[in-house]
């Protein structure tokens, strides 16, 4: 895949700004058990990690 600069800033903003909802999410559910919806926005949370990865080193 082939990412322009702007798009590439655009991405990585629009990845940073789910990050931050994501840990929102995760902090509220923090203590509790390791539910079906945790371990959902955990997964979520490791797969925008690698993209924000790749997406930096384009």
């Amino acid at each position: 895949m082939k990412i322009t600069p702007e798009n590439k800033a655009i991405l990585l903003e629009a990845l940073e700004d789910m990050m931050y909802k994501l840990s929102l999410q995760l902090d509220e559910l923090k203590g509790g058990p390791l539910d079906k919806q945790r371990k959902e926005l955990t997964k979520k949370q490791a797969h925008v990690e690698k993209l924000q990865h790749q997406i930096s080193i384009a």
